[in-house]
């Protein structure tokens, strides 16, 4: 690991690669995106987009908030984001109707689908034909939930959350469905001591990996990870990953092959730092923690995405005594023991935060809100080639209202990008779509098939 035989390999393997695709037409470009179309078909209160994309198919859900409590809403398309089929509502009236739904996530696998949200407790909804159908609503839960993610692996579904009993007390939880979804196992708890925090959740093959950090308990929050090699059935015991003075949160997982990747902001009054730990034996052990950011004096919010023996690390950074922030991006070749100086992606006299990160082309894209509260628009970039080198800043959303909540997903290997976001507006609030693509799919498939 970071040898110079291996850093040498690496590096010719790399030029070799860059010298194919920079063969290819639009890569020395940005990708060039749709103009944006509406998805929803009322002027109501609708927050929380996301989106999820495999092969030509995209889907999108959303909460509309001014249905009542609020009701999960969903929509697909099957040629790549050229058109949609009809809204559908999926929480059915609400299963608890004084209650508003939150948090919800939606993922594509195969030719399944899955959707679940937060509704007085936890609800899910899973398809079998690629969106066409959807199956009853399941209760998992009656207590109210937090944090909620979701996973899969095969026929393996995953979903871990916390659930706070009282004030600085709680627990994190997970549940799993060996059956796509049709039936769960019981709920588990993974954390101990009643000690409880954000959660992070991935699965590759039979190997699941949970994070998770203890601040809804504790002042100086710290990082845990428990791993299960059996598709959730069993987990091995917790593993500490950081015990510092300060503050260890807005942690974020990442997984190729064997190698897990988690990032972090590291808060000791008045400076943040964004930190690495990585495992290359699939979450047994892990190796020292790496400092990414370098500058300014606040890194926060971090995102990690990797492509072969490259690790992609963003955050958000501001420098002391200033309120506005921008977005920064690092790369390491050598599998996230050192890194590059950064690059400011966003650049802006104005405040650039809620940064994401994805695979895309060769390399990565992010997408932003830039502007202040009210007045904020959804911004995108992507590197070039296979290092840091940034295409163009662009406007997504380009209207006078504000703009926000951005969720974006890839598909085909990263050479399409799809992007969906809340737009308000005095004549209604609405849930907006942009797709974007480049060519020759099947050789960015060759070249990097993690991303497939």
């Amino acid at each position: 690991m970071g040898s110079p035989k291996r850093g040498g390999t690496v590096g010719a393997l790399l030029a070799a690669m860059v010298t194919v695709v920079a063969a290819l037409p639009g890569i020395a470009g940005a990708q060039v995106f749709s103009p944006a179309r509406s998805l929803t078909t009322t002027a109501a209160g609708y927050q929380e987009p996301q989106v999820s994309a495999l092969g030509s198919d995209v889907h999108v859900a959303w909460v509309d908030a001014a249905t009542g409590g609020g009701d999960v809403y969903y929509r697909r398309s099957t040629d790549g984001g050229a058109s949609f089929g009809p809204v559908r509502n999926l929480s059915g009236g609400g299963v608890t109707s004084e209650e508003e739904a939150h948090d919800v996530r939606v993922l594509a696998l195969g030719e399944r689908v899955y959707v679940t949200w937060v509704e007085g407790g936890l609800r899910f909804r899973s398809s079998d034909d690629r969106g066409v159908t959807f199956g009853p609503v399941l209760e998992l839960t009656s207590h109210p939930q937090g944090g909620l993610r979701l996973a899969a692996s095969g026929d393996d579904v995953y979903m871990g959350w916390y659930r706070t009993a009282e004030d600085e007390v709680g627990d994190v939880l997970f549940v799993r469905s060996p059956v796509a979804g049709h039936v769960f196992a019981d709920v588990d708890v993974l954390s101990e001591n009643r000690r409880y925090g954000g959660v992070e959740l991935a699965a590759r093959g039979d190997n699941v990996y949970v994070l998770w950090d203890d601040g809804g308990s504790n002042d100086g929050a710290d990082l845990f990870f428990r791993r299960s090699t059996d598709a959730g059935v069993t987990f091995g015991p917790i593993q500490r990953l950081t015990q510092t003075d300060g503050e260890s949160g807005e942690q974020e997982l990442a997984v190729l092959g064997n190698s897990v990747y988690v990032v972090w902001s590291e808060c000791a009054f008045p400076t943040c730092e964004v930190r690495l730990r990585r495992s290359t034996d699939a979450g047994a052990t892990f190796g020292p923690d790496v400092k990414v950011s370098q500058s300014p004096a606040r890194a926060f919010s971090p995102r990690v995405a990797v492509r072969d023996s490259r690790v992609f690390v963003s955050w958000v950074g501001q420098t002391q005594d200033v309120y506005e922030s921008d977005v920064y991006l690092s790369m390491s070749l050598d599998g996230g023991v050192t890194f590059a100086a950064p690059v400011n992606v966003s650049h802006s006299a104005a405040d650039s935060r809620d940064a994401r990160l994805v695979p895309a082309g060769a390399g990565v894209r992010l997408v932003w809100t830039e502007g202040y509260n009210g007045e904020r628009d959804v911004y995108t970039r992507a590197t070039l080639g296979f290092g840091l080198t940034l295409g163009a800043a662009e406007n997504l959303s380009r209207t006078a209202g504000d703009s926000g909540e951005a969720s974006i997903a890839t598909s085909r290997c990263g050479t399409q990008a799809h992007v969906v976001w809340l737009e308000w507006a005095e004549s209604g609030n609405s849930v907006r779509y942009r797709r974007a693509s480049l060519p020759f799919s099947s050789l960015y498939c060759a070249l990097l098939p993690e991303a497939r």
